[in-house]
């Protein structure tokens, strides 16, 4: 049945194509038979601004409850201020902020003070936000787009790690390309890299970097071995499905990456491959609460899990995942969280 109510939203993308956009609300939208207002979202009972968003303008336009998704931990980075400016610079120059505030920060502060309610990705994120708004609520991305066969962990014929994400962050390979290099030449795995084969720089905004130079830079015994494939949805799942395990590495001394979700290894699992991955707060969260502490690893801990990752490959690693999943992910979690959210802000308003 149809929600009585209209929904504007502000996204991403136009075309609902971003991550952003597809593995958020459009889940909802989707299941709840709701068109989001896009063209005109302020001819709408409720406003939903994404990171995408310039918050100042629609704030500032629109006189009914607001829904503010952030799903970077900005607010918990305290930036330096050169820094901070600069990105509100770059952002303003993209018609996602505004001048006037100076810093990024500082719009974010606004925005979140003036929403009706906040929704971020981690419990972490959430403690940052509270100060600013007393309706702060945790949701995370939906994954059914990934999902894959647990049973089939570790199960590949190929010698191949994995790994997805957006060019810009290809650079926290740096903290572990010594011992991957070494691994990959010592053991004759190759490397799937599913990601931009040129970026910006600044997150997307400025320059434009060859991710194979850079490759070749890290890994001088292994480049021959490692391959940038174009990130589709079905290369994901294609060569997902040829690699052994996978990696995230996160350089903790970033404080923004430092913040992220568990949204990456999430995926990854649905995707039926085993993983390393950096002990993030929320990444350490998780390997508690699933029984996988094994493969959240230090810095230090990267080259002797490497050569001993075949704990990775057993039974034992997908039941848990798999359990994992089950009882806190899904599409249906995500639809009642985010039911609760805006039923919640219209009752209010």
């Amino acid at each position: 049945m149809a929600t009585p109510f209209t929904v504007g939203y502000v996204p991403y993308s136009n075309d609902l194509t971003h991550p952003g956009d597809r593995r958020r609300i459009a889940i909802w939208a989707k299941a709840r038979k709701v068109t989001l207002e896009i063209g005109q979202p302020l001819n709408s009972d409720l406003l939903i601004l994404s990171n995408g968003a310039n918050f100042n303008y629609w704030i500032k336009k629109y006189k009914g409850p607001i829904i503010l998704d952030l799903v970077d931990g900005y607010l918990g980075e305290k930036p330096s201020w050169p820094r901070d400016f600069l990105r509100n610079v770059l952002r303003s120059l993209n018609g996602k902020s505004n001048l006037l505030d100076v810093t990024y920060t500082r719009t974010l502060k606004k925005a979140c003070r003036n929403s009706s309610a906040v929704i971020v990705a981690t419990p972490e994120q959430r403690e940052g936000v509270l100060q600013y708004n007393e309706k702060v609520y945790v949701i995370l991305d939906d994954h059914s787009e990934l999902t894959s066969n647990m049973q089939r962990l570790g199960k590949a014929k190929n010698k191949a790690v994995f790994w997805e994400g957006f060019g810009f962050t290809l650079k926290h390979f740096k903290i572990i390309s010594q011992e991957l290099d070494n691994f990959l030449q010592e053991k004759d795995y190759e490397l799937y890299l599913l990601t931009n084969v040129t970026f910006a720089r600044w997150g997307g905004y400025l320059g434009k970097i060859d991710s194979s130079k850079l490759i070749e830079k890290w890994f001088p015994k292994s480049f021959k071995n490692v391959f940038i494939i174009p990130w589709t949805l079905e290369n994901v799942k294609s060569y997902a499905s040829k690699s052994k395990f996978a990696v995230i590495p996160i350089d903790i001394n970033d404080k923004f990456a430092k913040l992220k979700p568990e949204n990456k290894l999430l995926g990854l699992w649905a995707l039926g491959l085993p993983v390393l991955f950096s002990d993030t707060p929320a990444y350490k969260r998780v390997a508690v609460e699933s029984g996988l502490d094994l493969a959240c690893l230090n810095i230090n801990e990267w080259g002797t899990s490497l050569r001993n990752h075949d704990f990775l490959l057993g039974e034992q690693y997908s039941i848990l995942a798999s359990e994992y999943l089950l009882k806190n992910h899904g599409t249906d979690h995500l639809i009642r969280n985010w039911e609760h959210v805006i039923q919640d802000v219209l009752k209010n308003r």
